[in-house]
């Protein structure tokens, strides 16, 4: 089976022999990210990291989009724990917003 993109490699790399087959395997692949949603805040979170214990983020990177505030939170070694998008209404999906939405309204009756 061609894999689209495939026989791309970036810039400056050498081609590994199983790349073929790693793009498949990566586009094949689903990773579960766990994403909240707090609507008094218009508020989402989207964790790499999971569970981010307390003051793990070591640095906060704000930057703005009109209409839209996004914080990523790194650890100390500088990999990203999680993103925040706050005025999350405007800037994700409709379809991701009410996943979201429906697994806090499933949190909230399991508690």
């Amino acid at each position: 089976m061609a894999v689209p993109g495939a026989d791309r490699t970036l810039a400056g790399h050498q081609r590994h022999p199983s790349y073929a087959s790693l793009v498949s395997m990566y586009i094949k692949a689903r990773v579960s990210l766990l994403c909240t949603y707090d609507s008094d805040a218009d508020a989402a979170y989207i964790y790499l990291e999971h569970p981010v214990p307390p003051a793990a983020a070591e640095r906060v990177i704000p930057f703005d989009i009109k209409d839209g505030m996004f914080n990523l939170d790194l650890d100390t070694e500088g990999h990203v724990l999680g993103l925040e998008i706050l005025g999350a209404r405007k800037r994700l999906p409709h379809a991701l917003l009410g996943v979201m939405l429906d697994q806090n309204q499933e949190q909230t009756e399991q508690s």
